[in-house]
């Protein structure tokens, strides 16, 4: 059978015997929404969940950053902004805050593809505070004795709209929701605090933070907690998209953050989530093209999908372009730092937690069970230097595979499970 895995803008192409394959996962068919149909949905239900007085409040459009281009901020952003303007509210009452949580600020010059040039063009776009204490408002803390510290411009408004995807998430359970206000647009400090939750004080990681996990997930009540706490003085309206098995948006629902958030993840397991039998001696998986894997960061996420269904010291082929590299310093350092030393790092994070340490802490830990080769726009030298195998020949190896494997081609979207 001949296969295409997305990289980057482009795709590599490879042959592998029928009886070779186990499986092609993409979850369920469902069709797509088309854009008019998505824009259609979000704008009538900005209209309809509006409060009263929306033209007098002052309302922040919280959106993902350029780690979740998938969601069409681009395209579906200029939307919710100009329903409200039908709504008669001022542009000089609405901003935009990028949630970044701990990430990187964006550049202005790289709003437009987050926003759209319309957003652009009327009203002020914002990186979230992150490490910006001038402009964190500090609100508590939970009662886990998280600190509750938010972007200034978010606790200013009466009213919150989020934008964003839902997808499985390896420490919230679920991404989106309640997680674009915290760990959005928080503090980065505060969310350090939150993600420590993921570890045990024995330097293990938490056996309840894990995909489809929220209750008994620590990180997740965390966060919950936060959320109820923020929206107890102020509305909010969540305007969420998915995506199916190919990347491609099949649900968008707008209303109450909470109900939202739930019925868009049960939408999302119903599609994505695909029972298997039994676990493969291989996996050849790609996180899913540009949108989804310009950084080794972030495309780890098909990675931390498709690895339950892989025998111990099976083989994954992990396609993932990477143009923009590692995509986190801390993650790389860490990454090289501790190859070697995987109990080590846990122990340092047990006492010291960091976010991109904890994902090159998950990281090595696949590393030293599984044999992993990235294809990637990465050196060798790069590639082995952070511990995955270089692939020279990707046909000739997958040639050598021996027994059956499943192929993943959206592996960011698609979380195969034994059952």
């Amino acid at each position: 059978m001949q296969i295409t895995l997305a990289k980057g803008h482009d795709s590599i192409n490879f042959f592998v015997p029928e009886e070779k394959i186990l499986g092609l996962l993409y979850g369920k068919e469902v069709p797509s929404l088309s854009e008019e149909s998505v824009a259609r949905s979000i704008s009538a239900g900005i209209r309809d969940h509006a409060p009263a007085d929306i033209a007098a409040l002052k309302t922040a459009i919280i959106i993902p950053d350029d780690t979740r281009l998938w969601a069409r901020g681009d395209v579906y952003v200029p939307v919710i902004l100009q329903s409200l303007f039908d709504l008669g509210v001022p542009a000089a009452n609405v901003n935009i805050i990028i949630a970044l949580g701990t990430h990187a600020d964006i550049a202005a010059e790289r709003f437009a593809a987050l926003a759209g040039r319309f957003s652009v063009e009327h009203v002020e776009i914002l990186n979230s505070a992150n490490r910006n204490e001038q402009r964190l408002v500090h609100l508590g803390e939970t009662r886990r004795k998280v600190p509750i510290q938010l972007t200034t411009e978010v606790v200013d408004a009466d009213h919150i709209i989020i934008y964003g995807g839902v997808l499985h998430h390896m420490t919230a359970g679920y991404g989106g929701g309640r997680k674009y206000i915290f760990p959005g647009v928080g503090g980065y400090d505060a969310i350090q605090k939150n993600h420590s939750l993921a570890m045990c004080d024995d330097g293990s990681p938490h056996p309840n933070v894990r995909q489809m996990q929220l209750q008994g997930n620590p990180v997740n009540e965390d966060l919950e907690e936060i959320a109820e706490l923020v929206l107890r003085s102020r509305s909010c309206t969540y305007a969420a998209v998915a995506a199916n098995g190919r990347g491609e948006i099949f649900h968008a629902e707008v209303g109450p953050l909470q109900q939202t958030f739930q019925n868009s993840c049960t939408m999302l397991d119903e599609v994505c989530c695909v029972s298997v039998l039994q676990k493969a001696d291989f996996a050849l998986i790609s996180t899913g093209g540009h949108r989804a894997d310009g950084q080794l960061y972030q495309a780890t996420k098909a990675l931390f999908n498709a690895v339950g269904v892989v025998k111990e010291g099976g083989a994954i082929v992990f396609v993932a372009g990477c143009s923009e590299g590692s995509g986190n310093d801390i993650f790389a350092h860490t990454l090289l730092t501790y190859k070697n030393n995987k109990n080590g790092l846990g122990q340092k994070l047990a006492s010291t937690f960091n976010m991109p340490a904890y994902v090159a802490f998950r990281v090595l830990d696949i590393l030293d069970r599984f044999e992993v080769s990235l294809v990637s726009d990465l050196s060798c030298q790069q590639t082995v230097a952070f511990g995955f195998n270089y692939v020279e020949d990707l046909q000739n190896y997958v040639n050598n595979l021996q027994g059956s494997g499943y192929i993943i081609p959206f592996a960011e979207n698609v979380l195969p499970v034994i059952g």
